[in-house]
């Protein structure tokens, strides 16, 4: 029985298990930040984590005809898949690479996050002095974890100008927690961080440096703080989810881009009370169904209790195998073999959300996205209400 609206032709799927991704909704929430940031404030793409677990490719790809400056991610192997797959906006690459990945930055045109006193000469002598390579250079206002101390910026700025032939394409800084309940002073500490990025600016400036980009804001920060917008503004999070600060400064009408991660019964059987599933004693008669989708697939086994849709009607979850999930289906006397069951998103009349999990496993939106295997279950792409792309790894 036909419970959800979908573009997918689901009943082709050589495994009955498949999220959703609407492109529509990144691309409007691309176009938000673009129409607010204007044309002075150059937008990055933060496509880190696969595209925060929703594939990176697909969504490369389309925002490559994008005004934005470029991508970044912290994964060189990720920065390389975007090169091969035809990417050609700049891409800088967060820490985490050593000095020994120069001769891979330089071919693929990856420019580095400098964090380190010495990371400018460990590169100059990996690659050689005499390469040109465009470099970022991260300092550490106040987050406390990666970044030079404000103070080593200039000297490292002194150092790239005489001794390597790198250009230094970017200052930027990572803020904290914008929207943290674990830090009653944030507003205190965000504008601490701002204050900190704004007089190493001054300094920079002053010492006759040009840095083309001054990137600080991210997604929440972006919302909050538009003077903190300088003339660079990374996004990720907001890129594929309405994730806004409270209260923000702005609105951006953004969407969420997951619309769903669905499967399909494969059996059901009664189970007369006495009996056991599992090991589980059965106390009642209890009807259950088997649904191809577990904890290979990135659904956890603490999941056991929550509720999924079937045939618009909520069903607990009684076990989450390693690639099956059993559920007790005893409400829904008319489900059958072939109905969809409806992990995330809309079925019937009722919706199961992204922060619905949040809250009964207590993680954030990020954990969530990022807990899903791209590489057992077909990640659709749909775009005007069609089918754009289908990609799975296996």
């Amino acid at each position: 029985m036909d419970t959800i609206q979908t573009a997918v032709n689901y009943r082709q799927l050589p495994r009955p298990t498949w999220a959703e991704i609407d492109l529509d909704a990144i691309e409007n929430n691309i176009d938000a930040f673009l129409d607010v940031l204007g044309k002075d404030v150059s937008l990055i793409v933060a496509a880190k984590g696969n595209g925060y677990g929703h594939g990176m490719l697909p969504i490369v790809k389309l925002l490559e005809s994008k005004d934005i400056y470029g991508f970044a991610t912290g994964n060189i192997y990720e920065a390389i898949q975007m090169r091969k797959a035809g990417i050609r906006k700049p891409i800088q690459l967060f820490a985490h690479n050593f000095p020994e990945t120069a001769g891979l930055l330089a071919e693929y045109g990856l420019m580095p996050s400098f964090v380190n006193p010495e990371d400018a000469a460990a590169y100059a002598e990996a690659l050689g002095r005499d390469t040109p390579l465009k470099v970022w250079v991260k300092c550490d206002t106040g987050l406390g974890r990666l970044g030079l101390h404000p103070d080593e910026v200039l000297p490292m700025l002194a150092y790239i100008q005489k001794e390597t032939a790198f250009q230094v394409e970017g200052l930027y800084t990572h803020i904290g927690p914008v929207d943290s309940s674990e830090n009653p002073q944030k507003e205190e500490y965000n504008h601490y961080q701002m204050q900190q990025f704004r007089q190493l600016i001054q300094k920079v400036e002053d010492a006759g440096y040009h840095i083309p980009k001054y990137q600080f804001s991210s997604t929440y920060a972006a919302q909050r703080y538009p003077e903190a917008w300088y003339n660079a503004v990374c996004v990720g999070t907001a890129l594929f989810a309405d994730a806004q600060p409270r209260p923000p400064r702005i609105g951006l009408g953004l969407k969420n881009c997951l619309k769903g991660i669905h499967s399909r019964l494969i059996s059901t059987k009664t189970h007369a009370a006495g009996n056991r599933c599992l090991n589980r004693l059965i106390e009642r008669e209890t009807r259950i169904g088997i649904v191809p989708f577990g904890s290979c697939d990135g659904f956890s086994t603490r999941n056991v209790g929550k509720e999924v849709l079937l045939c618009g009607a909520r069903c607990p979850v009684m076990a989450v195998c390693l690639e099956h999930t059993v559920l007790d289906i005893t409400a829904v006397p008319q489900a059958q073999v072939g109905d969809i069951v409806t992990f995330l998103g809309v079925n019937g009349g009722d919706r199961v959300t992204v922060d619905e999990y949040c809250r009964y496993l207590g993680i954030t939106e990020i954990e969530f996205w990022c807990s899903l295997s791209y590489h057992s279950f077909p990640h659709i792409y749909v775009r005007n209400n069609a089918v754009s792309e289908i990609v799975i790894y296996s």
